[in-house]
């Protein structure tokens, strides 16, 4: 929705002709219908000559309804008001000077009403159907006759001219009437003279006021003006309201109260566009990839944005772009030179071309929210005379423009043009390497914050405190009725049986960003890393983050899409996954998906869009419903009816939570806490690794190049492309594996040194000679994007893990690593753990093992201690009493580095058998 500024204004070229001049002329209405209701934006009334009530109805044209009012808007105290009993006049006439209580047609109006019909009727009714106009511009006004360039081509369609004049005095004698809106600058003797000659010579006035809404109206220049042409109306210094009859705010009031007996309001054909029709328009001007200027038939002008495409900034423009938004293209610079070259695409494209435009009704209307159309274009790119080319998805497809995902029809097939012009690296993705991105604020979480939080809440009433990872801060405290109250108030609740979880507020709303114009850099908290723990340990399954945006979020102001959360799909590409909104429940991505984050719905799902969640969730996904304490009850509704057809009691409360105490920024509505359950592994820095692959067979000693080999297996239950992966020994030696190899779940590979015939179960090295060191060695396994996915440290000629193999009795190995302590590290040190485990098929005698970091800083592991097969046990860098899944490293300080270290483990001959960096 457009926000009241009158400082904004849609500037769009107009033409200028030739002056003429014609006699003016009485109509009166000839046709049975009469125009639609006018819109009065921002409108003042109408007074008698000596300042008080016009009541003479042979003056007035147009009322308001009776359900408006007026006030004294500016705090002036100079309006006159109207008391109930007396109608408000918006349009008076005294010969042929009309006075407007608005400016009614400027570029901004809502052409949908009658407006712009009803004031070339006015025309009309004063010059005969044509003739000459003068806009003045030569008296310091707000608004140029740019502003109003859409009525003076529909006037000039219909046979009139229409120019601007900064001189009156020169131009009035030639001219057939002048328009004038209001002067900051009073007229001169001289000219008031001229113009009372204009008009006693046969001239028409037109005289647009407006409100005095922050003083920007000029009523004592107008009034000047009317005193000097003897008029019987004068303007007042007010603002009409409506609360009743209005264009979707109280100060747009509309009306029908029309007086027929005036030549005005005959039905005609408007500048209102069709949202149903294909209109053909002319392509005037080309601004950039995206964007291009469109003239009607009727002559209006709109700027139209391209639906469902973004185009980078040119470089002038770059204040706007936000390299978050491309994936893998950190550079502006790059960015700049990619948004020319969009640009010319479009003008070698569009540029003077008769094109097609049409409308997705999926879109929340026709408008953006800077007033532009938001439109398909179709034309003629290889002159055959049909206009069957898409320009805004041949954007996309040759690379010049990425998906902007707002809720139109043709989402799907976008992403996939995109996707195929990223593989193909074509233009703008020429560039781009998302696997090269470095990781963002991807720490530990230690506090987050809950920007227009609501509490979270079951069906039956309060959730329990078990399933509830994040609290409130103890200062919080609810606003609204809730259907529950709390005294601890839960932001957070998990659902692991149904794979659903519930967050109360936007975690990752990009409003809230500084780079965006929040006030506070808030890249501190830890609300990505924490979400996107929280979608993974529910979801079984590997993949991108998927956003729903095809429930009304993107029109929403209390609800998160993909256009709103850049910076997420940012620090997700930092880790490592993609982050894409989908539209369409029905499209094959989600089966590739691990998550589905849904927002507060202002569109309740459908049953067979629920079948297709339950399917999701079924096979392993998570869905992670968002909610907000601004969202409206009917949203919330369906957030919570979507939770109950997905078999959660999870529901949001219907209430805000608010913190005058603990908040960021001093904002209640956007508080902080660090209120949280660390049983829940939703608090430590974030890892997307979704392979689960493991070296269980190491055969160093072979009698032959091939019986040398390493057994890899997938420990996971999907599938892995193994595709690019790198084989590495300790020495460097390399091995890349083949295009198309798939490692299944739960099955084996074999890499054999020498040389053979790959196949699904047998890789060949191709090597001349022994790669893997008969006394010990290392292997490393680095994924297509060359980072480590394992490294496995053997003694001696190797190992057998394998369910087949003899086995070597147990081995240890790291399962992970928590080097981030929550809160203050030294207060909390047994929160910095290493987790070992022992993958083998017998229990490893630890005794006289140690573990080092790579400072050497020591540890023992105790006399006698066992690990099972299967088995793991936590070190904890403190103190505490050791038992057989703890133990306490004794230590006074922190051991492992938070920016990474490595864990090494000798065994009781001080021989190295773990080498494990992270």
């Amino acid at each position: 929705m457009r926000r009241r500024d009158f400082l904004t204004a849609l500037t769009v070229a107009t033409s200028t002709t030739a002056l003429g001049r014609r006699a003016a002329a009485e109509v009166r209405e000839t046709t049975a219908t009469t125009v639609d209701a006018l819109e009065f934006d921002s409108s003042a009334s109408l007074l008698d000559s000596n300042g008080n009530y016009l009541t003479d109805d042979s003056r007035i044209a147009v009322k308001a309804e009776t359900t408006a009012l007026n006030e004294d808007s500016d705090g002036n105290g100079d309006a006159t008001y109207y008391d109930a009993s007396t109608d408000i006049p918006l349009v008076t006439v005294d010969g042929d000077v009309v006075g407007f209580g608005a400016t009614l047609v400027s570029n901004q109006a809502n052409f949908r009403s009658g407006n712009e019909e009803f004031v070339l009727n006015v025309f009309d009714a004063h010059l005969g159907g044509s003739g000459s106009v003068l806009y003045d511009e030569g008296h310091d006004q707000y608004h140029s006759l740019n502003d109003f360039s859409n009525m003076a081509n529909y006037a000039e369609n219909d046979g009139y001219t229409v120019a601007a004049t900064t001189d009156l005095a020169t131009d009035l004698p030639s001219a057939d009437a002048l328009w004038l809106t209001a002067p900051s600058t009073a007229f001169t003797s001289s000219e008031k003279s001229a113009l009372s000659s204009f008009v006693a010579n046969g001239g028409a006035v037109f005289i647009f006021d407006r409100a005095d809404y922050s003083d920007f109206d000029e009523t004592a220049n107008l009034n000047d003006v009317a005193s000097a042409l003897s008029l019987a109306f004068r303007f007042n210094d007010d603002q009409v309201t409506d609360d009743t009859n209005n264009g979707g705010a109280y100060y747009k009031p509309t009306t029908t109260r029309f007086d027929t007996g005036f030549g005005y309001f005959a039905d005609r054909p408007g500048m209102e566009i069709d949202p149903d029709a294909t209109h053909v328009v002319d392509v005037t001007s080309v601004a950039d990839g995206d964007t291009c200027d469109v003239q009607f038939d009727s002559g209006r002008v709109e700027n139209v944005r391209i639906l469902g495409i973004d185009t980078p900034e040119k470089e002038q423009y770059q204040q706007y772009e936000r390299t978050q938004e491309w994936e893998g293209i950190e550079s502006l610079t790059y960015l700049a030179d990619e948004g020319a070259a969009a640009t010319t695409f479009a003008q070698n494209e569009l540029s003077g071309e008769t094109v097609e435009v049409s409308f997705d009704d999926a879109e929340a209307g026709i408008f953006d929210e800077f007033d532009r159309l938001l439109g398909y274009i179709h034309y003629d790119a290889d002159a055959d005379g049909v206009r069957d080319e898409f320009y805004n998805y041949r954007a996309v497809e040759q690379g010049y423009a990425r998906l902007y995902s707002s809720a139109f029809s043709n989402h799907a097939s976008f992403f996939q043009a995109e996707q195929a012009a990223r593989s193909e690296g074509l233009n703008v993705w020429s560039q781009s390497d998302p696997a090269t991105s470095s990781e963002i604020r991807n720490g530990s979480v230690s506090e987050l914050f809950f920007p227009t939080a609501a509490s979270v809440r079951t069906a039956a009433g309060a959730i329990d405190a078990a399933r509830v990872p994040v609290l409130a801060g103890t200062n919080a405290s609810q606003t609204e009725s809730p259907t529950v109250t709390y005294t601890d108030i839960p932001l957070v609740g998990v659902d692991s049986d149904a794979n659903v979880a519930l967050v109360g507020a936007p975690l990752i709303d990009e409003s809230y960003e500084q780079a965006e114009g929040y006030a506070v850099d808030t890249s501190g908290y830890g609300n990505f890393a924490f979400l996107s723990n929280l979608l993974d340990e529910l979801s079984d399954v590997g993949g991108p983050v998927l956003v729903d945006g095809g429930h009304g979020q993107f029109a929403s102001d209390s609800a998160i899409a993909g256009e709103d959360a850049a910076y997420y799909q940012r620090y997700l590409e930092g880790v490592g996954l993609g982050f894409e909104q989908i539209n369409d429940l029905s499209e094959s991505r989600l089966d590739d998906a691990r998550a589905l984050l849904v927002a507060t719905p202002s569109e309740g799902f459908t049953t067979s869009e629920v079948d297709e969640l339950k399917a999701f969730r079924d096979a392993g996904g998570a869905v992670v419903l968002v909610g907000s304490g601004n969202a409206a009850a009917s949203a919330r509704s369906n957030l919570n009816s979507l939770a109950s057809d997905l078999g959660s009691d999870l529901r949001i409360n219907d209430d805000q939570v608010v913190d005058s105490t603990d908040n960021v920024d001093g904002d209640q509505t956007v508080p902080t806490t660090t209120r949280f359950d660390t049983s829940f592994p939703y608090f430590s820095s974030f890892s997307a690794d979704d392979t689960h692959l493991s070296v269980v067979q190491v055969h160093a000693d072979g009698s032959t190049l091939n019986d040398e080999f390493v057994v890899f297996q997938n420990d996971g239950d999907t599938a892995v492309d193994l595709s690019g992966y790198v084989v590495e020994d300790a020495a460097g030696y390399d091995y890349t594996v083949p295009s198309g190899v798939t490692l299944d779940a739960g099955a084996q590979v074999t890499l054999h040194t020498g040389s053979g015939t790959d196949t699904g179960t047998d890789l060949y090295w191709g090597s001349g000679s022994p790669v893997w060191n008969n006394t010990g060695d290392t292997v490393y396994l680095l994924d297509d994007a060359a980072a480590t996915v394992l490294s496995r440290t053997y003694a001696g000629d190797g190992f057998d893990e394998t369910d087949g193999g003899g086995g070597t009795g147990g081995s240890i190995a790291v399962d992970s690593v928590h080097a981030d302590a929550a809160g203050s590290e030294y207060d909390n040190l047994n929160d910095e753990y290493v987790v070992f485990t022992n993958p083998g098929d017998s229990a490893i005698d630890l005794t006289g093992y140690a573990v080092e970091d790579a400072a050497s800083t020591h540890y023992d592991f105790p006399s006698g201690f066992s690990l099972d097969a299967g088995a793991t046990v936590t070190l904890h860098t403190g103190s505490g009493s050791d038992t057989s899944t703890d133990l306490y490293w004794g230590s006074s300080s922190p051991v492992w580095n938070n920016a990474g270290d490595t864990v090494y483990v000798l065994d009781d001959g001080g021989t190295t058998v773990v080498n494990y960096s992270y």
